[in-house]
């Protein structure tokens, strides 16, 4: 007892009537190699343009006609609907003589060196599956071939290279950025107010004279330190609360030039810090007064 192993190409693999013939199951185990089933691009509009123009119904027996021949007993669908192993690589044969005479003949410049293709409607060759996409838009690539593909714009921030790169956004640096359909990304411009614009001398002042009165408070507070004034005011702590806002005051400095990673960092630092300590003052001073008063009204 053996078993038979045959290998069959992709005639046999691809075949919808063998598998259905009598007797085949006698033959053993076959391993059918194919190639994948591609939709060709135009070949059912292609064959029912053919159908209904069926320009050699009536030619001689003897002449020979592109592309059309005498199968009036066939229906488009039938020929659409026929065993792909037989349609694929017929046109993948021909696709490839059509980019070969493409490429020699310098179709690529505009014109094809004068020669015609069908020369019964005089119509010029062409091998591309696709349009040139316009500025801005990438190449999706749909199927096998480079040459068939979607135009997919590239979004806020990309940008495509043709030269590189035709099928993919390429992402700005962090320093550039670009419109959506850009080829190229632009510097970015960094706008800030400086330090002599009116506006932030204004602001600078009084952030200045805020400190000024912080200090001048806390030398009166200083000097009237034992007086029953401060200390009913919150004693030591009153040094603490307008030591916190001059300090917030010192932040808006940092608002204004050119802007670097320090001043960036300092623009909220000290003012979340020292703000938050100050209305933390604020709370214990409240909760100390509303303790008095109650310790007042016990007694």
């Amino acid at each position: 007892m053996y078993i038979r192993i045959t290998t069959k190409s992709d005639t046999w693999s691809l075949n919808k009537r063998l598998p259905k013939e009598k007797g085949i199951k006698n033959i053993g185990t076959v391993l059918g190699v194919s190639q994948p089933v591609v939709t060709i691009p135009g070949f059912s509009d292609f064959i029912y343009s053919s159908k209904i123009q069926n320009h050699c119904e009536n030619a001689e027996p003897e002449r020979f006609c592109n592309q059309v021949c005498n199968c009036s007993n066939l229906s488009a669908e039938d020929i659409i609907a026929a065993d792909p192993s037989f349609s694929f690589p017929v046109y993948s044969a021909v696709y490839a003589i059509a980019h070969a005479l493409h490429n020699t003949l310098q179709c690529g410049s505009g014109r094809c060196n004068g020669m015609v293709y069908n020369v019964q409607y005089q119509r010029m060759p062409t091998s591309l599956c696709s349009p040139e996409c316009p500025e801005g838009y990438a190449k999706k690539q749909t199927g096998i071939h480079k040459c068939c593909f979607n135009c997919q714009i590239c979004r806020n921030g990309t940008y495509v290279n043709r030269t590189e790169d035709p099928y993919k956004c390429i992402n700005c640096k962090e320093t550039e950025w670009s419109a959506e359909g850009s080829t190229s990304c632009s510097l970015r411009v960094v706008e800030y107010i400086p330090f002599t614009d009116s506006g932030a001398i204004v602001i600078m002042v009084g952030a200045c004279t805020l400190m000024g009165l912080t200090l001048a408070m806390s030398v009166l507070f200083a000097i009237n330190y034992n007086t029953p004034v401060v200390r009913s005011a919150g004693g030591p702590m009153c040094f603490l609360i307008l030591g916190c806002l001059g300090l917030c005051s010192f932040s808006v400095f940092f608002y204004f030039g050119k802007p670097t990673t320090s001043f960036c960092i300092l623009r909220f630092l000290p003012f979340l810090l020292f703000y938050t300590v100050c209305l933390a003052c604020f709370v214990v001073r409240s909760f100390q007064i509303s303790c008095y008063d109650n310790l007042f009204l016990c007694t």
